[in-house]
């Protein structure tokens, strides 16, 4: 009955019915028009960027934030009459990312000029809310490129790395409501391997954004290019994935939203050689990253920042080691430490230093590691700011 009645609107009264979509001008379709306000949030959002690539920088990792536009955005003039979609908040919230001096790519211009040139980076009616194919090509090529200024060896997609063919769609996405539109769909030569299954199941992921991706690329990897710990949304999710396994020596993709939060777990497992923060416009709100979380987010700095402080050593029997072993990963907890201990590392045999993390309801500290990593003979180093001392324990 919801169908027969969407249709009968369309076809009677030109007009689109429908939960999720609302027609343009020229037969476009475009997801329901939300507006946002540049405020607190969004500078919350810029401080949490911040923190991130501070992070990585202090550890010499490359670090690129993705800034991705919205249909909307990009095909303003094809809004129906009426609608005046206004994101003067973009530029706002970009002034925040520059103060911070935010590595950023923004592929809003090159999207409104590939389009200006003739090419639907956007379907007219099909997947709406985001770019097709050929824009997640040009749009993950611009991030490569802002990452060939730290690996000069990546490579840049190029079209006949894939078989380009059309794709009929026959209906919206999530709908029945019927289309028949054409997109590019690109398929690739590669062969990687795969690796995602092996650690699905030991990665802690939010149940409603569980999208993990673990794929090395050997050519690549061969070729010098980096091993890339990438947080992406439904744009890289759904098409742009593919142009990152073609280019990045190992891919580990996970989905942004209220991950991110927890960046230091995933930094410390995966060890990556460079890190990517995608958004899409409209995905920079509440319900995506959770706003007292953001500014909750505690991160280590890096160990080198205590090196001043005066050294107390003590035996590593006078605290706790646990270890939980898995196929993939290893939980280490450490516990016994003094409560007023403000970071925690562990350093490993080889002498790589890991951020050790407060248990949220008890005193005991844990990193996951990789199981690469030897966690016999570890070192564990905890800092007290208020005495002035680096206590280790070894």
């Amino acid at each position: 009955m919801i169908s027969a009645y969407t249709l009968m609107y369309d076809k009677v009264f030109g007009e689109m019915v429908h939960p999720s979509y609302t027609y343009g001008k020229d037969g476009y379709v475009f997801s329901k028009v939300t507006y946002t306000e540049f405020g607190e949030y969004q500078i919350a959002f810029a401080d949490m960027i911040k923190k991130i690539q501070d992070y990585c920088e202090e550890r010499d990792v490359p670090f690129v934030f993705m800034f991705d536009p919205s249909k909307t955005t990009v095909l303003k003039d094809e809004l129906a009459d009426g609608i005046n979609y206004n994101n003067e908040w973009v530029s706002q919230f970009f002034e925040e990312l520059d103060k911070r001096d935010i590595n950023y790519v923004d592929n809003t211009e090159l999207m409104i000029e590939k389009t200006e040139e003739g090419e639907a980076v956007f379907n007219q009616k099909y997947n709406a809310g985001h770019w097709n194919d050929l824009g997640a090509f040009y749009g993950v090529n611009n991030t490569l490129e802002n990452l060939k200024k730290f690996f000069p060896q990546i490579h840049i997609n190029e079209k006949n790395d894939f078989d380009v063919e059309e794709k009929l769609n026959t209906s919206l996405q999530v709908s029945k409501f019927p289309i028949h539109e054409y997109e590019p769909l690109f398929i690739p030569h590669y062969t990687l391997l795969d690796l995602s299954e092996e650690y699905q199941d030991e990665v802690q992921i939010d149940s409603q954004h569980r999208t993990f991706l673990y794929q090395i690329n050997e050519n690549e990897k061969a070729n010098g290019s980096p091993k890339a710990l990438v947080f992406q949304g439904s744009y890289i999710n759904q098409m742009g994935y593919k142009f990152f396994a073609n280019s990045l020596g190992e891919y580990i993709a996970i989905h942004n939203y209220q991950n991110v939060i927890n960046f230091d777990y995933y930094f410390n497992l995966f060890q990556p050689e460079c890190v990517i923060f995608e958004v899409a416009e409209y995905t920079i709100t509440d319900s995506y990253f959770d706003y007292e979380k953001m500014l909750n987010m505690n991160l280590n700095p890096v160990i080198t920042s205590f090196d001043d402080l005066d050294v107390e050593e003590h035996s590593i029997n006078k605290c706790i080691i646990e270890k939980e072993k898995k196929e993939k990963t290893s939980v280490v907890t450490i516990k016994g430490l003094p409560e007023n201990m403000q970071y925690v590392y562990l350093q490993s045999e080889k002498g790589e230093i890991f951020d050790l993390k407060l248990g949220q309801d008890s005193d005991d500290y844990s990193v996951t590691l990789d199981n690469k990593v030897n966690i016999n003979n570890l070192k564990v180093i905890a800092i007290d700011e208020d005495s002035g001392k680096k206590v280790v324990y070894e």
